[in-house]
Formats: C-alpha cells, sequence, structure tokens
C-alpha cells in the first residue's frame, strides 16, 4: 500500500510533491499530462490520485469525473486530491461534483499535503 499518482504538470510543483510524498514513503509516479496518467491510473490502479487541474491536455476536472467512472465509481475508485491553483468555495465544490475527495490550494504548506493523504493512504513508514 501507499502508490500514489501525481498529476502535475508543473515540473518545480512536482518536483516539491514528489519529495514530500516519498520522504514519508510513499511510492509516487508523476506524470505532467492527463491522458497518459488516465492510463496508468486504469492500468495500475493507484492507492491515491493528486491531480492538478490546469493540464495542457486537459481539464483536471473533467479527467476526475471519468476516471471516478471508469474505476468504478465512488467508493471504488481511488480517492482523487485536487491540488490545484484555482482558489476559493466555488472551485473546491466544484471539485467535489467532479468527484474529488479532497481539495488542496495551491501554495500549500507540507503538513497539509501530508494530513489529506494519510486521511486516505496509511503511511509506509508507519507500518
Amino acid at each position: 500500500m501507499g502508490y500514489i499518482l501525481l498529476v502535475e504538470d508543473n515540473q518545480d510543483n512536482a518536483n516539491m510533491i514528489i519529495h514530500i510524498l516519498e520522504s514519508e514513503g510513499y511510492e509516487v509516479r508523476h506524470y505532467n499530462r492527463g491522458l497518459p496518467a488516465a492510463q496508468v491510473a486504469r492500468q495500475q490502479r493507484p492507492d491515491l490520485i493528486v491531480m492538478d487541474f490546469n493540464l495542457p491536455d486537459v481539464d483536471g476536472r473533467v479527467l476526475t469525473l471519468l476516471l471516478v467512472q471508469q474505476l468504478g465509481g465512488r467508493p471504488k475508485a481511488p480517492p482523487i486530491i485536487a491540488c490545484t491553483a484555482r482558489v476559493g468555495t466555488v472551485e473546491a465544490k466544484l471539485a467535489e461534483q467532479a468527484g474529488c475527495a479532497a481539495f488542496l490550494s495551491k501554495p500549500f504548506a507540507p503538513e497539509n499535503l501530508l494530513t489529506l493523504v494519510h486521511q486516505f493512504v496509511r503511511p509506509p513508514m508507519s507500518t
């Protein structure tokens, strides 16, 4: 347990998120485009997906909606955390409607990301 799929097009953001999650013992696979990430999600079924909404090839909200449907709907599909520069209660509500289990606005504190991730996937280093 502990495989996280990160969908983030900004390499600096991705590097930071990868560092935070790997320091907790999670296995992280990163994709900077949504469509290849969706193919991997369908084939390998991660424990959790961290999804940026501003992707170059597809809107992250649309991709979230499709993945939730394709991976068995709620609660069977892996939880998806929206991690986006889009802020506000309207954006959080849209993320929820798309199927996200949680919403995290950028910039964020590392402990806020870990708190959300730990809600869905137990840290491997604690086992």
